[in-house]
């Protein structure tokens, strides 16, 4: 159904059909497109649009049949394969886990503020529930998950890293229980922002040293509202590690090297990913394997084993992340491929040769008669013209950073 609406009433997961333009009215967002990010609403605010058209049907099948397409608005969900009811029944399921996880975390939150003690096993249903969705489909929840709204990314940040550090593990084969901690430690890794201004964790600009101050003591916030009779030691270590780097220049305490256990190392590289590829108040988000790439060059930041563990678990390209192919098209992860991290499941949807966009098909780089391979790891070709808003400031053909540097300290802030 085709419906006009205000600007005010915009939600993430409407599709734009058309923009009501004025004769004043100048933007580079073009008709037909997902609303996935809360930059894309502010863009069409700032542009001095008052109303859009939206179709209902086609917000709500593209957020559910296909998360990862948030990365690129207006790109339809391709057509179910044979196995779509199974696909569709995971991806339904993980939007549930992300709904409830998100709730769940909100109530933890408002708990925490009021200064209500957490036991850290009333959140085991719901890590359970990640584990099983991981083990049965890896790429329905860690796609779903990136989608995320303004108001609630600390709570979806939540549950984001939960779902990564259960990837991790599983890439690691650890035990059952081990998987829980990690779920369990993931989920409540930034309990303590609980206590952090709002005004502060939002600031659009760069942080003052008194404002830093505060944020980093969110670690020790955080482990002070867990229960010490029924928490186990690998969550508090999370909680107050997961911020400590291999080369000392972490905090809350400096550790180095072998002094910051795995299971705080994980953290680190899980949380820092999502915030990377996350839209904030001060930042746009990154292309997933930009994210990936930029990590690796950040040298004493991470354990470097566990980050390659991590890259194994995500894929050097995850799904989501937009790449040009050898034959000049554009095209985004839709799956990574078992048989090779450099091979994945793309869908075509632009061609860069004419600048226009193409009738969208499905393709395994891993199947050799396909003929064609990723010659870039992101879309760093100014591609606005596909309705999706790509800050100039974060892009850059070398990868040698895709963000300035005056961001970079909020950057690895999740």
């Amino acid at each position: 159904m085709i419906k006009r609406l205000g600007v005010n009433a915009l939600r993430l997961g409407m599709y734009v059909q058309r923009l009501e333009l004025s004769r004043h009215s100048s933007t580079t967002l073009r008709d037909g497109f997902l609303l996935t990010t809360s930059a894309q609403i502010t863009a069409i605010h700032r542009v001095g649009i008052k109303h859009v058209w939206i179709d209902e049907l086609k917000g709500m099948r593209a957020v559910n049949a296909r998360p990862w397409f948030s990365q690129v608005p207006g790109l339809s969900a391709p057509p179910a394969s044979a196995a779509g009811d199974g696909i569709d029944s995971a991806l339904e399921n993980a939007r549930q886990i992300c709904l409830d996880g998100t709730l769940q975390m909100k109530q933890i939150f408002s708990d925490a503020r009021l200064g209500k003690i957490l036991d850290p096993l009333e959140t085991l249903p719901l890590v359970e529930s990640v584990i099983r969705s991981i083990e049965d489909n890896p790429t329905a929840l860690l796609g779903m998950a990136q989608l995320k709204t303004q108001d609630n990314y600390t709570y979806q940040h939540s549950v984001a890293v939960c779902a990564l550090m259960i990837a991790l593990g599983l890439q690691y084969r650890l035990p059952q229980d081990t998987l829980q901690l990690l779920g369990m430690g993931g989920l409540l890794h930034d309990l303590g922002k609980a206590l952090i201004p709002a005004s502060i964790l939002n600031k659009p600009g760069r942080l003052t040293v008194a404002e830093s101050a505060i944020i980093k003591q969110h670690p020790l916030l955080g482990v002070a509202m867990l229960d010490p009779d029924t928490t186990p030691p690998a969550i508090r270590d999370i909680l107050l590690h997961h911020h400590e780097k291999i080369d000392g220049g972490g905090y809350p305490f400096g550790l180095r090297d072998t002094a910051i256990s795995r299971y705080a190392r994980m953290a680190a590289v899980c949380d820092v990913y999502d915030a990377l590829t996350s839209s904030r108040s001060y930042k746009a988000a990154w292309n997933p394997a930009a994210a990936i790439r930029n990590m690796a060059t950040w040298k004493g930041h991470f354990d470097q084993s566990v980050f390659f563990t991590f890259v194994k678990a995500v894929g050097i390209y995850p799904v989501g992340s937009v790449v040009r192919l050898a034959s000049e098209h554009l095209a985004v992860v839709t799956e990574a491929s078992g048989a090779s991290l450099l091979h994945p499941k793309v869908r075509v949807f632009f061609s860069l040769l004419t600048n226009e966009p193409v009738p969208a098909r499905n393709l395994d780089l891993a199947v050799p008669s396909i003929g064609d391979s990723i010659a870039g790891p992101d879309a760093a070709l100014g591609w606005t013209g596909t309705g999706f808003p790509v800050p100039e400031a974060s892009l850059s053909r070398n990868g040698a950073g895709y963000a300035p540097q005056r961001q970079q300290e909020r950057e690895w802030e999740g």
